[in-house]
C-alpha cells in the first residue's frame, strides 16, 4: 500500500522524527491549556457565556493578525517564527501557573492571558502549518499531514485526560505548570530540526492585498472552494458545540472536571479514527470525507447536545469528534496540497483564522444564547443551519472530487 511506503520513508528520517516529537509536545500543551482554562473559567463564574468569552479571547486574535502572520510565514524562515512564538508561549504559561498558585488568576486576568496566548498562536499558526513541507518530500506530504492530524487528535485524547487528573488531584496551578513544561520541550525539539529551504514570497504588495490573492485562490479553485466553504460553515455552526462542554459536563450531566476530560478525550478518540480514514483514503477521498463528515457531525452534534447521561454523551462525543476531524483534516490537506509553495503561509493563515476565530465567535454567541435559552436548543439550531449549507454545496461535489483526483 502507498501509505505503508510513505510511513516507512517518514519514519526513517531522523529529522522528521524530531519534528514530530516537538509537534506532539506542542499539541499536548495546547489541549491541556484548552481544558484547564475552560474549566477554570466555569469554576470561577458558573456561566457558559464566560467560557465562551475565554475561548474567544484565545481564538479571536488569530482573525485580527492572521493576514500579517500569513505574509510573515511566506517571507521569513519558518524556524525563526516557531522558536520565537513557542518561547513566548512557554513564558506566558509559567506566569499563568504562578498566578493560579497564588489564587490570583481571576476571570479577567485569565481572559487577558488567553488573549495574549491568542496573539502568539495567531502569529505561529501559518508557519506551523507550512513547516511540514520543509521536513518531508512532496510525494509523502499527504500522508505526513494525515499522520500529524492523528497525532494532534491523540493529544486531544490524552491532553484533556491528563489535565482532568491534575486538576482533580492538585488544582489548576499544577496543570498550568505541566502545560508550560510541555511547551518548553516543544521549543527544544524545533530548535534541533533542520528545515529545507522553501520558496519565499518576492512580491511587495500590501498585507491585505497579498492575503486577498490567497483567499481568491483557495475560494475559487474547483477542488478547494467547496471544501473550504464547508470548513468555514462548520467552524461557526458546529465546532462551538465542543467549546461549550463545561456546561454539559456540570449542569446536564452533574459531573466535574473529570467528566469534562472524558468528553473531550472521547472527541479526541473519534478524531483519531477519522485521521486513519483520511490517511487510508488518500487525496482522492478527501472530498467525500468532507461532505460525509459534515453530515455525520450534524447528527453527532444534535445527539451530544440532547444527551442526558454520561454514556450517551461520550458515545456522541466520539461520533461528533470523528466527523469534525474528518472535515478539518480534509480541508487542511486539500489547501496544503493544492497551494503554491510561496503562497502556502497565507493560505494556511486563512485556515488558521477560520479554525480559531470561527469557534470563538460561535462559542461566544452560543454561550450567551445558551444562558437564556438552554444549551440543547441553541446547539440544535446550529446543526440545522449546517445541514442547509451542506445541501446547498452538494451540487459542487462532483467537480471538487474530479479536480482533487487530478492533483
Amino acid at each position: 500500500m502507498p501509505v505503508i511506503h510513505d510511513l516507512r520513508v517518514l519514519g526513517g528520517d531522523v529529522n522528521f522524527d524530531i519534528y514530530t516529537a516537538g509537534n506532539i509536545a506542542t499539541q499536548l500543551s495546547y489541549w491541556m491549556l484548552r481544558t484547564v482554562s475552560g474549566w477554570h473559567a466555569w469554576a470561577l463564574t458558573g456561566q457558559s457565556s464566560w467560557v465562551g468569552v475565554v475561548v474567544a479571547a484565545d481564538m479571536l486574535p488569530a482573525l485580527l493578525i492572521g493576514p500579517w502572520a500569513g505574509v510573515l510565514a511566506d517571507r521569513i524562515e519558518v524556524r525563526r517564527v516557531l522558536l520565537a512564538c513557542y518561547g513566548a508561549a512557554t513564558a506566558l504559561f509559567c506566569v499563568m501557573a504562578l498566578l493560579a498558585g497564588q489564587d490570583a488568576l481571576g476571570i479577567w486576568v485569565l481572559t487577558g492571558m488567553m488573549a495574549a496566548n491568542g496573539i502568539v498562536t495567531g502569529f505561529v499558526q501559518p508557519a506551523a502549518h507550512a513547516a511540514i513541507t520543509g521536513v518531508c518530500a512532496r510525494p509523502q506530504l499527504g500522508t505526513a499531514i494525515s499522520l500529524h492530524s492523528i497525532l494532534f487528535n491523540v493529544a486531544r485524547f490524552i491532553g484533556p485526560a491528563i489535565a482532568g487528573v491534575l486538576i482533580a488531584m492538585s488544582g489548576v496551578a499544577l496543570a498550568f505548570w505541566v502545560t508550560a513544561a510541555l511547551m518548553a520541550l516543544s521549543w527544544l525539539g524545533f530548535a534541533l530540526v533542520r528545515f529545507a529551504p522553501l520558496d519565499r514570497m518576492t512580491s511587495s504588495g500590501s498585507v491585505l492585498a497579498e492575503t486577498w490573492s490567497a483567499f481568491r485562490f483557495v475560494a475559487t479553485a474547483p477542488g478547494s472552494g467547496p471544501i473550504f466553504a464547508l470548513f468555514v460553515a462548520a467552524a461557526f455552526l458546529l465546532r462551538p458545540i465542543g467549546e461549550l462542554l463545561p456546561e454539559l459536563a456540570d449542569v446536564t450531566l452533574s459531573g466535574d472536571a473529570e467528566t469534562l476530560a472524558r468528553l473531550s478525550s472521547a472527541m479526541g478518540l473519534g478524531a483519531i479514527i477519522a485521521g486513519f480514514a483520511n490517511m487510508l483514503g488518500g487525496v482522492g477521498g478527501l472530498v467525500r470525507l468532507s461532505y460525509v463528515g459534515a453530515g455525520v457531525a450534524v447528527v453527532g452534534g444534535i445527539g451530544l447536545a440532547m444527551s442526558q447521561t454520561a454514556t450517551a454523551a461520550i458515545a456522541f462525543s466520539v461520533l461528533y469528534g470523528a466527523a469534525i476531524a474528518a472535515g478539518g483534516v480534509s480541508a487542511q490537506t486539500v489547501m496544503q496540497v493544492s497551494a503554491p509553495a510561496n503562497m502556502r503561509g497565507r493560505i494556511m493563515s486563512l485556515f488558521g483564522m477560520t479554525f480559531r476565530a470561527g469557534p470563538a465567535i460561535g462559542a461566544m454567541a452560543m454561550g450567551v444564547l445558551a444562558d437564556r435559552l438552554g444549551l440543547a436548543p441553541v446547539s440544535v439550531a446550529g446543526c440545522i443551519g449546517m445541514l442547509v449549507i451542506v445541501a446547498l454545496l452538494a451540487r459542487h461535489y462532483g467537480t471538487a472530487r474530479d479536480s482533487m483526483k487530478a492533483v
